[in-house]
């Protein structure tokens, strides 16, 4: 029974006679509840109880000598306690002007149900956790199982709780061969060796290795403490990789080859300034139109992805601009909320809004007067205040954020962006005659991807530069630079620079070999000879020359391209062509 259907008790005044009374249980039934006024509760008129006391008092006795006094009052029946229903009879619930009479059993009844209720709905949010979390472990479990990569877990006792299915490819074993097995059973029986769980269970620290298993495969192994909140081990999380074929190609690699790698960057065209470094072609051809439209005050629209180098770019055209001894002020369109980029642009006037500086704001625009101004990230200006900026172009003047009165400025304005901006305007994003106000001079900086020769360039540059902040002297060998130089960058220049800082950083030893490099680095399958014994040394080197310089020759037809692809100089190209008898065309040398 529902305490919501109870309907509101029979109320009676205490001047009701003993007949009112009998006539009243006829139609009406128990129990009742008699009220002296509104305000006072004498009691309840229960029949069985009334019968009892009319056979023992008669029936000419007051009111109150056949009322039931055991009783208590409350709002709210779930404020009922094992007391209270050990020592009254009835509980009369008041809320809201409302009364309702229930014996005690019948209150103790309804509670009971509310907690079988309550017990119910638990126990079934319970399970759909339960489900969810079920769902959850079976979803981790197969992506953990997915990785192409090993992934170990023991506890803090080193007893194995997980491995993934890349074991069987790694080790030739299926997962079952090492869970509930203690990691120094499996050490024991030479199914791991040089285990990295082993030294981090002593040292409660990551530690990395290259490891071995029985059937001659070669892995690069990282093992990582976790703690509880206590500070305890609690688990020892390793991750394996398989680089045999890594191995095998730095045991071939040509070290003549980087040699001249290195000697073709000494004697390359190196061009360097404010931090911008290029032997390419490309980057040297913007550079030059940098320095040819830098003097004019033309409207420059830098080109290229996140990471390039937009800003030093920008940096460079203004100091090599008459502004240079002037403020250059750089502007991320995309960093400042929306709601503040006119006030931050433009400035305010005191009292232009609510919180607003009482003395007023210049802006950043104002700030450059004189200089230039580098629009950052235009792309992401709200089209409100692309109509502003278009102003701002146009007359070189803007109005205060709450002012009235036009300002002029004398600026240069040079924008950026990584978006396209063309289709921009076709989905009405971008104004398109803003675009071609700020579009005078466009000039696009190529990703590092297509100018690899500056990998290597810039690699040197950033661990000199990062030895110093750090005071460190770390040096990273051929091998791993040249697995540097293979990676495509999405993330360009700054992508580089915060994988050789993080080198330099983490570098447990002076020379960085490829075991050291991040292990997020791709290391590309690109063995160029098969083979299918062991052959002198010497030997494997010339296929790698010769397969080199065929792919090559099949590429760009030309000696000039080919030394440039293959960072040697054209005299070197042209005399291992000769040694190795290839026919190429004399006129495109």
């Amino acid at each position: 029974m529902d305490t919501e259907l109870k309907k509101e008790s029979l109320i009676v005044f205490s001047d009701i006679s003993i007949l009112d009374v009998k006539a009243l249980l006829k139609i009406h039934s128990s129990p009742f509840i008699v009220m002296k006024n509104h305000l006072e509760i004498l009691g309840i008129l229960d029949e069985g109880f009334f019968l009892r006391q009319l056979d023992i008092v008669g029936q000419n006795q007051e009111i109150m000598a056949y009322l039931n006094t055991s009783f208590v009052v409350m709002e709210n029946l779930d404020k009922l306690s094992e007391e209270d229903m050990s020592t009254y009879d009835f509980v009369i619930q008041h809320n809201d002007n409302q009364y309702r009479c229930y014996p005690i059993y019948e209150a103790r009844e309804i509670l009971l149900k509310k907690k079988i209720k309550s017990l119910i709905s638990l126990n079934e949010s319970l399970h759909e956790e339960l489900e969810v979390t079920r769902k959850k472990v079976k979803e981790l479990t197969q992506i953990l199982h997915s990785s192409y990569d090993e992934i170990f877990v023991t506890d803090a006792n080193g007893d194995t709780l997980f491995v993934s299915e890349a074991c069987k490819k790694l080790t030739g074993l299926p997962p079952e061969a090492f869970i509930n097995k203690n990691i120094k059973e499996l050490v024991e029986k030479g199914l791991i060796n040089n285990s990295v769980t082993l030294k981090t269970m002593k040292t409660k620290a990551i530690h990395s290795a290259e490891q071995t298993y029985p059937h001659g495969l070669t892995v690069f192994s990282t093992a990582k403490p976790i703690f509880d909140e206590e500070g305890n081990l609690y688990r020892i999380v390793s991750n394996s990789r398989d680089i045999t074929e890594l191995v095998e190609m730095k045991s071939k690699l040509n070290r003549v080859n980087l040699r001249n790698q290195r000697a073709q960057h000494e004697n390359s065209r190196t061009v360097s300034f404010n931090n911008f470094i290029t032997n390419s072609d490309k980057m040297i051809k913007v550079l030059e139109l940098a320095e040819k439209v830098a003097p004019m005050d033309s409207s420059i629209f830098i080109h290229g992805e996140t990471g390039v180098g937009k800003g030093v770019l920008a940096r460079i055209i203004h100091d090599l601009s008459s502004r240079k001894d002037k403020k250059f002020i750089q502007v991320n369109c995309g960093a400042i909320p929306s709601a503040l980029i006119e006030s931050e642009l433009f400035g305010y006037e005191s009292g232009a809004f609510t919180g607003a500086n009482k003395h007023g704001k210049q802006g950043l625009v104002e700030s450059a007067d004189g200089g230039t101004l580098f629009l950052d990230e235009i792309g992401e200006m709200p089209l409100d205040i692309q109509v502003k900026i278009l102003h701002l172009v146009q007359d070189r003047s803007f109005m205060k954020v709450g002012g009235t009165k036009e300002k002029k400025v004398n600026i240069r304005i040079i924008s950026a962006t990584n978006k396209d901006l063309k289709q921009m305007i076709k989905n009405n994003q971008f104004r398109e005659d803003l675009y071609y106000r700020l579009h005078v001079v466009p000039m696009e900086i190529p990703q590092l991807r297509e100018r690899k020769e500056d990998i290597l360039l810039l690699t040197d540059y950033f661990l000199k530069k990062f030895n110093e902040k750090y005071g460190q002297s770390i040096n990273i060998d051929d091998h791993s630079k040249l697995i540097l130089q293979l990676q495509d960058y999405p993330g360009n220049v700054r992508e580089l620079e915060n994988v050789i800082e993080q080198i330099v950083v983490t570098a447990r030893k002076p020379i960085v070999t490829i075991e050291d490099l991040p292990s997020d680095l791709t290391y590309k399958d690109t063995a160029l000879v098969n083979l299918t014994g062991i052959i002198p040394l010497k030997k494997a080197l010339e296929e790698t020359e010769k397969q080199l310089l065929s792919q090559a020759l099949s590429t760009y037809k030309s000696t000039r391209k080919m030394a440039k692809a293959l960072e040697v100089s054209q005299t070197t190209i042209m005399r291992k062509l000769g040694k190795y008898q290839f026919i190429y065309d004399e006129d495109k040398i």
